[in-house]
């Protein structure tokens, strides 16, 4: 028996594994002691957060679902509309056009833009509104909309206005935000998040360092009980 094996006492003779040289000391693996501390540690792989929207038509689908999913009626989307002399007027028959739509901006071919503050819309914010991948600028702010906000707006990569002010929204700001990286405007002021007090930042360098404080390692965590 080797005086290793001796001080530590093992009573079985230890066998080299083949290839092993002379001289070579072969430690084995030893046991992870920590378990009734921490759980392991875990690779996770973030799915997708909504698959992203490739032409107008798609745009439209989502643009009609998500304002009648927030309670607004059809008829106002397809008829209200900005006059130049006049304010806001409503349009003789709706059209099925989504460039002529109420708040909607269209530029080279995709949707870029939803302007639809203070038009009491109710209910939450659909998830699907992430599939918007061309949108520059999204304003629903001045409404009734509560609930969290869903993460999918962290897929919106173009966005550079968001406000979401004064609503009931609640929960926390998702840690996806921190993928707008284009991102110059952030209003979320007057709801009911919980982590943070100062949501209003009125240029890049504040966006981006607000949200680089979100961030929080999404591949390698280590949970404790």
């Amino acid at each position: 028996m080797s005086s290793f094996a001796s001080a530590h006492g093992d009573s079985t003779s230890a066998q080299a594994p083949a290839g092993a040289t002379s001289g070579q000391i072969l430690v084995k693996p030893v046991p992870w002691q920590l378990e009734s501390k921490f759980k392991m540690m875990t690779v996770l792989k973030p799915a997708p957060l909504i698959a992203a929207n490739a032409t107008l038509e798609q745009d439209k689908a989502t643009i009609l679902r998500c304002w009648l999913d927030m309670g607004g009626e059809d008829d106002i989307l397809r008829r209200k509309y900005m006059a130049v002399d006049s304010g806001w007027s409503m349009r003789d028959e709706p059209s099925d056009d989504v460039s002529e739509w109420f708040g909607v901006t269209v530029e080279g071919g995709r949707v870029t833009g939803l302007q639809w503050d203070e038009q009491g819309l109710t209910g939450t914010i659909p998830a699907e509104i992430g599939a918007l991948s061309a949108l520059i600028g999204l304003d629903l702010s001045h409404n009734k909309l509560n609930g969290a906000i869903p993460p999918t707006i962290g897929a919106l990569f173009s966005l550079k206005r968001l406000d979401l002010g004064r609503n009931s929204l609640s929960g926390v700001i998702p840690h996806s935000f921190s993928n707008l990286l284009n991102l110059e405007y952030l209003y979320l002021l007057d709801n009911n998040l919980s982590n943070d007090q100062n949501q209003y930042f009125k240029n890049k360098q504040q966006v981006q360092d607000f949200l680089n404080s979100l961030w929080r390692p999404q591949t390698i965590r280590l949970l404790n009980y």
